[in-house]
């Protein structure tokens, strides 16, 4: 084997010449000895002719041969756990506060409350008369055994009661059946800027004279 090769090679050899790469360029190397100590054949037909360039283009084919069993094998190498990868924890759901169908006062209800507190989400929609809206569930608060849920209606076709941009609630006595009465300010009254401001005023004893049995099923949290 020569010690000193053609440019073309030195450029493949400076790659394999990474410490990730010792293992490939010893393989090249035992490839290119092979190429010079086997006797080239002279053919009749030019374009067989010993040259330069077929040296390269071996050296060039065993390179490509090494990349592809370090890719394959890089593949089979297991795979490390991370964000949002198979081992990641997914954030658990907030246990149910308040989930069901029902009617209270004559207005119909769907409500799917997770969560307590100032960290209270879902959806509660009502309908009465033709009319509808829709109020985002903000937070929780239990006191004297009633169970208080408020938030803000953020669509409505509602004149009064459940006007658009308007924070309301509704207040649930566990029981068998559940019983209820909604908790909404008058109309000319200023909106409450959050949802503490509307549950801070609830006073248990002011909300169960309008509590009525529900017509419908709601399962409330322990």
């Amino acid at each position: 084997m020569t010690t000193e090769r053609d440019p073309q090679t030195r450029i493949v050899l400076s790659w394999l010449r990474e410490e990730t790469h010792e293992n490939a360029e010893r393989v090249l190397l035992l490839a290119l000895d092979e190429v010079d100590t086997t006797p080239q054949r002279r053919s009749w037909w030019p374009a067989w002719r010993n040259s330069p360039m077929n040296k390269l283009a071996l050296a060039a084919a065993a390179a490509a041969a090494i990349l592809v069993i370090a890719a394959v094998g890089y593949n089979l190498l297991p795979k490390q756990g991370g964000v949002g990868g198979p081992n990641a924890t997914p954030s658990p759901t907030p246990a149910p506060l308040a989930v069901g169908n029902f009617t209270s006062h004559g207005v119909a209800a769907e409500i799917d409350a997770r969560g307590a507190g100032d960290s209270v989400t879902g959806t509660l929609t009502v309908s009465e008369l033709g009319h509808h809206a829709t109020v985002d569930l903000e937070c929780s608060r239990t006191a004297d055994g009633l169970l208080f849920i408020g938030g803000l209606v953020t669509d409505s076709t509602f004149d009064d009661n459940f006007p658009e941009g308007r924070r309301v609630g509704i207040v649930l006595e566990p029981g068998s059946p559940v019983k209820a009465v909604w908790w909404i300010a008058l109309i000319d009254e200023a909106p409450v800027e959050s949802c503490k401001a509307l549950t801070d005023p609830f006073k248990p004893a002011e909300a169960r004279p309008g509590l009525e049995p529900i017509a419908g099923t709601l399962e409330l949290a322990p």
